[in-house]
């Protein structure tokens, strides 16, 4: 469907945008509407048109929420059409630049689109021009219970800090080690080396608790060389103990093999 005034710059009403950001705002927000109300918007929001005039955001959700404290009843933005799977990944890597990006909403960020939008963990390594390791640490972070995460949270507390707490998952000291770091007020490297004392005589292994992470990753791999035009049999099997793969990339191309 084509759109009038993609590429544009447009005054729409917000009544028409929708915000797809479930974030709290931060306490900044109310200086942020001040100076709308004073100077109005500089950056013009990003938005991707719906059906029946209405649009989502792309980028611009804080801009957005202070515009309305500040009263306006329409804001300037730039109209993208695109669907829902690049708007996500757009969405996250605006957010990811943020200095007050939490930590924690960049996880569930990076979980909602590699479940909810079936991104590859190597597809959002790229978006960020980070290591795949270095995902796969963020998403460990969601191992966090929701009462040590607001703990973290209202502490500030660090991703090395975080990473390294995680070596004392299932472990009796977890909890009490967090709040000591925290009481402690310890930087990194404290963090890092009180830690270290902890696991000098006690070996831990992290067990990674949403397998789906991976398995959808193995599923979208064997898809992409399926659409690439190689033929590949694939059978998964599972039970209470194990998630099974099978993957047999046949060498002769000229004849379609259908998966089971």
């Amino acid at each position: 469907m084509q759109y009038e005034n993609v590429g544009h710059i447009v005054l729409i009403r917000c009544n028409k945008i929708i915000s797809s950001d479930k974030r709290k705002t931060d306490d900044k927000i109310g200086r942020l509407s001040n100076n709308i109300r004073k100077n109005g918007i500089i950056q013009p929001l990003t938005v991707r048109p719906l059906d029946y005039g209405m649009y989502e955001i792309i980028s611009g959700e804080r801009r957005f929420t202070a515009s309305k404290l500040a009263g306006l009843s329409s804001v300037p933005c730039i109209i993208i059409d695109t669907d829902e799977k690049t708007s996500a990944a757009l969405n996250f890597i605006e957010n990811s630049f943020r200095k007050n990006y939490n930590l924690f909403d960049e996880a569930d960020a990076i979980k909602s689109l590699i479940l909810d939008f079936k991104y590859d963990i190597d597809e959002i390594s790229d978006m960020l021009s980070c290591d795949i390791s270095e995902i796969i640490d963020k998403l460990k972070i969601l191992h966090f219970s929701r009462e040590n995460r607001v703990k973290a949270e209202i502490s500030n507390l660090s991703f090395r800090q975080c990473k390294a707490l995680l070596k004392l998952e299932n472990t009796e000291f977890f909890d009490k080690t967090l709040d000591e770091i925290i009481s402690l007020h310890l930087n990194d490297f404290q963090t890092e080396e009180y830690i270290g004392k902890i696991l000098k005589n006690k070996r831990n292994t992290l067990i990674f608790k949403d397998i789906r992470i991976f398995t959808n990753t193995v599923s979208n791999a064997i898809e992409k060389m399926k659409n690439a035009g190689i033929n590949v049999i694939s059978d998964k099997s599972e039970n209470d103990e194990k998630i099974e793969y099978r993957i047999v990339i046949m060498k002769n191309n000229k004849i379609a093999v259908k998966s089971r």
